[in-house]
Formats: C-alpha cells, sequence, structure tokens
C-alpha cells in the first residue's frame, strides 16, 4: 500500500486529488463567515474580503497538517487571515485600512439624538482605534463593530475568553486615556 501511494506522488500513475482534510473542512466552514466579516472591515468591500479570506485558506490547506501541529492551529490561522487582509489592501495600491468609515456605520449613530455630535465622536474613536495592539484591535472591532459575544472572539483569534475579556478591559483603559476620561465607550459626554 505504501508501494502505490510513492508512485503516485512520483506521478507514475495519475494522481486523484484528495478531499480536503474533514478537520480544515469544519474549520473553514465554522471560520469563514466571522473571516470574511472582518476583512470587510478593512477592506471596504465584500469581493475583496473573500478573495483574501480564499486566498488565507488555500494556504492554511496547503499546510494543513503543519498547522495542526503547532501549539495553537486557530490562531495561527488568525494571523494568517490578518497579514493576507492587510497585504490584499497593499497590493490593490490602497493606503493603510482605516476604520473611519465605520464611524458613519455604529449603532450609537443609529440612536443618536445629535447625529452630527456622534460622527464627531465616532470618528475619533476610530482614529484612537488604530492606536491600540493588533490584538486589542481586532478583539475591539469584533466585540463592538461586529457585536460578537467573547466566546466568539476566542475561537476566531484561537484565545481564551478570559483573555478577550482582558483585552477588552486593558483596550477600553487605552481608548479612554487617549479620547479623555469625559468620553465614554458609546461616544456619550
Amino acid at each position: 500500500m505504501n508501494e502505490s501511494r510513492s508512485r503516485t506522488r512520483r506521478g507514475t500513475e495519475p494522481m486523484t486529488q484528495q478531499p480536503p482534510d474533514l478537520s480544515f473542512t469544519a474549520f473553514h466552514q465554522m471560520n469563514r463567515p466571522t473571516y470574511v466579516h472582518y476583512a470587510e472591515t478593512f477592506l471596504h468591500n465584500r469581493h475583496d474580503a473573500e478573495e483574501a479570506i480564499d486566498s488565507a485558506f488555500e494556504q492554511l490547506l496547503r499546510t494543513w497538517d503543519k498547522v495542526l501541529l503547532t501549539e495553537n492551529p486557530a490562531g495561527y490561522a488568525w494571523i494568517l487571515m490578518r497579514n493576507k487582509v492587510t497585504d490584499h489592501g497593499r497590493a490593490r495600491n490602497r493606503r493603510p485600512p482605516l476604520l473611519d468609515d465605520e464611524a458613519f456605520n455604529t449603532l450609537a449613530l443609529r440612536d443618536a439624538v445629535d447625529p452630527y455630535g456622534q460622527i464627531t465622536e465616532s470618528l475619533a474613536l476610530m482614529r484612537a482605534m488604530r492606536q491600540l495592539t493588533e490584538r486589542q484591535l481586532d478583539v475591539m472591532v469584533m466585540t463592538y463593530l461586529h457585536g460578537l459575544k467573547a466566546p466568539e472572539v476566542a475561537d476566531a483569534l484561537g484565545i481564551t475568553s478570559a483573555t478577550v475579556r482582558s483585552t477588552v478591559r486593558h483596550a477600553t483603559r487605552r481608548l479612554r486615556a487617549i479620547l479623555g476620561p469625559d468620553r465614554t465607550m458609546e461616544g456619550r459626554r
């Protein structure tokens, strides 16, 4: 049996395409929607987001056996995905992804008594978010812009729910320090 496998790999027999590992298929089905949504935040269109994420999954599939041997496959996949999103934006000769557009698509703005004041607050918040660490930014985007719960964020990033909650606390403190004590995360003074 090993002999026939090696002949197939050397190309002496026609290769049949192996179906993806079931663990990869499950991982892909479970994470692709979250990854695409995240990518859309930074690439500003669904097509580019899907292209970047599909490229990340293609790379993961090629090295899936090695990925599974890493200490944290989900964390590895998240970093690869984030890097593909950044690379995709650069390849399209775009400025570094900005969150400013997200300021106009927030729950706070939809419920605001003073929409103009809320836009100003939201823009300040989005600019301040660019000063967070990558993990803090990822957690805050997924928690506050995408409305995911800590366990969902944890699963996507390959970290624990406790780490998500801690990261939110630290990021919130950092944002308050940047924005000043009179502002809250909801954008009200």
